[in-house]
């Protein structure tokens, strides 16, 4: 948003409330009222200044930083100063950042009717206990199945979990819980579909359809499996267009902000605008984050295929992404382009390289390897920062070779080029990304999910060094954390917490001891490294005069307890462009 030029000329102490911003290109409105807050200790990020007490805020933006009053006379004698006590007392961040979230995917499948095998966390209420084995999973969906009152009604579940259950389902399976309804179920990933033969009945698919990803049994018949984004889009998505009405999508996004919220986060992402409709999601997301009461911002990230898709050329989607980003405003940001390589992690369908996996099967490409870089091309020529859903060391591999091949043919400083998720890779490759310029957007909770699942599926070692923060790190590759909400709860402490100790579920022992970092070098990755991955490091990220002043309150100083119990700190509240906004004020929407 651009901010109107004031062109008067004023006295010195109109001078000071004037207070210049550089904001794409235009300058910041008077201040006609000072806020300073106090606080036991801020943190700013900022190297050069690491820690204040005092920090004064105007037309939402920070103005100073001190260790005291004293320290912003030269501001509040010369404006009216409003000093703000609310946050006296508590420890302050500047806002923490989920690098990587699905705000309106996420909140859909998390509403659904749930099977998942992990507890799963709620924004009002106690989170759903997840289940325990197989059993639990089909007596849940059938009382799911018998609550629901119109016999034609179908039924979509969400959550089955294929490396906790060891094997996908099949249509038998989903048969035995109705025959006469269609029953569809999305796994834990949102990756994978499963369907009984009503689906396939009634919605007429064809046994040679030729969607990858459709499975098939011994006779070669449907077996209702639809593995992968594309297979599992073209089963669930129908069936999900009453959530996509405005009201309802309103809804379900404000109640994934009140989560985000509750654990101290003031921006978030969506990595896949345009997964159920280009044309929709926009205006959706417009409505609920432009609107000046949600106390979040959001950075929107295309999803190329869907745009693609949609107009038809390439040419023509990244003239829809112009116009999108044309749009950006400091609540609503459209940047760069999301691409993928290898299929879920969770779903066990990603390329762990080398020596694969255990049992010998092998992972899916949602994008072959040899067709990567000249996807890439127009949009890395476009200037865009291209962001790479990139799990195994085989997609490391690929995605390595895609970014080398770009860079050669037309060279770029400053991309900002992103592996997002990260789940496994070599050394060469990690020394490789730091080489070519590009970035890591980590999902640390593998580690907590399934560091002590995955040994039998890739071996004990690989296991236990997912998520390779340690070396990304050592290495000088930036980094950051995310939760890609709802695959883990979107906890930024509890991440911290994880990156010194690195706990799996039994929370007994570190799991590859070589991969923890430090406090301050966690702290970094959900505030400034997560803003600087982003490329938004010029708004947010860290307190200092000129950057949006959205704030991170905590009850207690992760720098005085021990790494297992920073999970535990109690989020005091968030502050957005410098309005107050505590936690003990979310209610059930």
């Amino acid at each position: 948003m651009r901010l109107g030029i004031r062109a008067a000329a004023f006295a010195l102490t109109t001078l000071a409330s004037t207070w210049a911003l550089a904001h794409e290109g235009g300058s910041a409105p008077p201040c006609q009222r000072l806020t300073v807050f106090v606080a036991k200790k801020i943190y700013t990020m900022d190297p050069g200044r690491p820690t204040a007490k005092a920090m004064a805020v105007c037309n939402e933006r920070v103005v100073g930083v001190g260790d005291s009053l004293d320290d912003l006379k030269p501001w509040t004698t010369a404006l009216p100063t409003v000093v703000d006590e609310s946050l006296a007392g508590k420890i302050v961040f500047p806002g923490f950042i989920d690098a990587h979230q699905h705000p309106l995917l996420g909140a859909m499948t998390t509403s659904l009717p749930n099977i998942a095998v992990l507890d799963t966390v709620q924004a009002y209420g106690p989170d759903i206990k997840g289940v325990k084995n197989e059993a639990e999973v089909f007596e849940r969906m059938r009382r799911y199945e018998a609550e629901l009152k119109d016999p034609n009604q179908p039924l979509l579940v969400w959550g089955w979990d294929v490396p906790a259950m060891g094997r996908h389902l099949t249509r038998q399976d989903l048969d035995k819980i109705s025959s006469t309804r269609q029953v569809l179920v999305w796994d834990a990933s949102q990756h994978h579909g499963y369907v009984n033969s009503v689906v396939i009945a009634q919605r007429k698919i064809p046994n040679d359809i030729k969607i990858p990803g459709v499975g098939r049994d011994d006779k070669g018949e449907l077996n209702g499996q639809f593995l992968g984004p594309a297979a599992a889009t073209y089963v669930i998505v129908p069936l999900v267009a009453p959530k996509l009405a405005p009201a309802e999508a309103t809804r379900l996004m404000r109640g994934l902000i009140d989560l985000n919220r509750r654990n101290g986060i003031t921006m978030t992402t969506d990595h896949m605008v345009g997964v159920f409709s280009v044309d929709a999601e926009p205006a959706l997301l417009n409505a609920v984050f432009n609107d000046p009461a949600t106390p979040q911002r959001l950075m929107a990230i295309p999803d190329m295929r869907n745009f693609v898709t949609k107009y038809g050329t390439v040419e023509k989607a990244i003239e829809a992404v112009h116009a999108l980003q044309a749009k950006s405003t400091d609540r609503l940001v459209y940047r760069g382009v999301k691409f993928f390589t290898d299929d879920s992690f969770n779903g066990l369908t990603f390329k762990p390289g080398g020596v694969g996996y255990v049992d010998g099967h092998e992972g899916l490409w949602i994008t072959p390897p040899e067709r990567l870089a000249g996807l890439m091309e127009p949009w890395w020529k476009d200037g865009q920062q291209i962001f790479v859903h990139s799990i195994g060391v085989e997609a490391q591999d690929a995605t390595i070779a895609a970014l080398r091949s770009l860079q050669n043919k037309t060279p770029r400083f400053d991309h900002r080029f992103t592996f997002e998720h990260f789940g496994m890779a070599r050394y060469d490759q990690i020394r490789a990304m730091k080489a070519l310029g590009a970035s890591a957007n980590v999902n640390l909770y593998y580690i907590w999910l399934r560091g002590e699942m995955y040994g039998t599926a890739i071996g004990k070692d690989r296991a236990e060094d997912l998520s390779p923060i340690g070396t990304l790190v050592r290495e000088g590759v930036p980094t950051t954390l995310h939760s890609d909400y709802p695959i883990a709860p979107p906890r930024p402490l509890m991440a911290v917490s994880l990156a010194l100790t690195r706990y799996g579920q039994s929370g007994q022992r570190t799991l590859g001891a070589g991969q923890t970092v430090t406090l301050d070098q966690a702290l970094r990755m959900v505030t400034i490294d997560a803003a600087y991955v982003l490329g938004l490091d010029d708004k947010v990220g860290s307190l200092e005069p000129g950057k949006l002043a959205d704030l991170t309150v905590l009850d207690a100083d992760p720098h005085d307890v021990k790494p297992a119990a920073i999970r535990d700190i109690a989020v005091w509240g968030t502050v957005i462009g410098g309005k107050v906004y505590p936690a003990s004020q979310i209610q059930p929407r």
